[in-house]
């Protein structure tokens, strides 16, 4: 099966033409690449800027694979985005749990009230117990008289989820599942063991950090913060006076946790200008990494202060991830480890058939998960018995955008 991978953010915009065949590996057969102009921080702020940034990504994919792509797997980011675990009783009655039942279960979440203006994007099953044994996977043909299933229940805002699907239709993106950005970068860089232990990936993006924490191969948190590496890069051209460009540069070239016996390098930072001069002025190394860590101390102190206490107090977290682009900065993982008390590492995109070497870096770990959620959650799901745990595939949810944008 051919579908379109859009990875939609800041900075760039990502798309890849990837075949997907059942217990084969997938396979990329055309990558687009292009700036990102009208989104900030995930929100669309220009709809006709974002769209034709949309179709640029998508035909330069296309001219490589030699033909149109149908349908597209995207990722969806937005501070309004919230995880919300609730637990769902079912009377048994002392008899055996059903198919039934379980269905009934997954149609409850449907009817309930998710406040207004809030649009579920996923009901990701955390747990079953019944009558208190817990830990249980597959509870049919189990006897008792209590099933409790616990969820986690993603939902965004209504308003600012439509005009991202909007924008998208504007682009002729026909919608095949939309998958919450912290999802898919959990789903693109770890392993199994990461999925089992409890890890916290952190994706630190241009324009916004987004968390995941996963914990016995469920996803149980989900968190955005409108914090990215493009903060610091501001932060570094407005207390240096440089350009935008130059302190992206500085950023990666020289940001780092220093060594004492760095601090007092000097190191050229370019004057800002109308010209193309190439005055420049001299700083000390120790007065760019200041800028750098006050920005990375206040991102994992929103970090703390946005997820769950219960994530890091009940040792749901053994380790933290860290991807994204800006994850790449030099001491960062130090940094993490310190501040939240845990090991923390890179990590880097699940490599898939005809990934080029140049995608290998935490940049891509969204486009590799958003082609491990299509195989996860592939064809065959949509004929069983049971609901998918995304409640906006297009096929169940088309109704509702035909009824918006068409």
């Amino acid at each position: 099966m051919i579908i379109g991978i859009l990875d939609i953010g800041t900075d760039k915009i990502s798309c890849f033409v990837v075949n997907v065949i059942k217990d084969k590996t997938p396979e990329i057969l055309g990558i687009g690449h292009h700036k990102s102009n009208g989104i900030s921080s995930g929100n669309i702020i220009d709809m006709e800027l974002a769209c034709n940034s949309i179709r640029n990504s998508i035909q330069s994919a296309e001219k490589m694979f030699g033909s149109t792509v149908e349908e597209f797997v995207v990722n969806f980011t937005s501070n309004t985005i919230k995880s919300e675990p609730i637990n769902l009783n079912m009377s048994l009655g002392n008899n055996e749990v059903t198919e039934e039942d379980i269905i009934k279960m997954y149609k409850k979440i449907d009817n309930l009230n998710y406040g207004e203006n809030r649009q579920l994007l996923h009901k990701i099953r955390t747990s079953y117990s019944i009558d208190r044994n817990i830990g249980i996977e597959k509870p049919i043909g189990m006897k008792g008289n209590e099933l409790i299933g616990g969820f986690n229940l993603i939902t965004a805002d209504k308003n600012v989820l439509n005009n991202f699907v909007k924008c998208l239709s504007m682009a002729k993106v026909r919608i095949r599942d939309i998958v919450v950005t912290p999802y898919a970068s959990g789903l693109g860089c770890l392993n199994n063991d990461d999925l089992y232990i409890g890890t916290t990936v952190i994706d630190i993006g241009a324009g916004c950090t987004s968390i995941a924490t996963f914990y016995k191969n469920k996803l149980i948190y989900v968190g955005i913060i409108n914090i990215g590496g493009f903060h610091i890069s501001s932060d570094i051209a407005r207390g240096l006076s440089t350009s935008i460009s130059a302190a992206e540069r500085l950023k990666i070239l020289h940001g780092s946790n220093i060594q004492s016996d760095e601090e007092n390098d000097l190191i050229d930072v370019p004057l800002t200008s109308n010209d193309q001069s190439n005055e420049t002025h001299k700083i000390y190394k120790k007065e760019l990494n200041n800028i750098i860590m006050s920005r990375l101390h206040e991102i994992l102190e929103n970090i703390r202060s946005k997820t769950n206490k219960s994530i890091f107090d009940r040792n749901m977290t053994s380790n933290i991830v860290l991807t994204g682009k800006s994850s790449e900065l030099k001491g960062l993982c130090d940094l993490a480890s310190d501040f939240f008390g845990v090991k923390a590492r890179i990590g880097n995109p699940i490599q898939f058939k005809g990934f080029a070497e140049n995608l290998s870096g935490p940049g891509f770990a969204v486009c590799s998960g958003l082609i491990k959620y299509k195989i996860l959650n592939g064809e065959e799901n949509l004929q069983s018995k049971f609901p998918v745990e995304n409640s906006f595939l297009w096929r169940k949810f088309g109704s509702w955008i035909k009824e918006s944008f068409f």
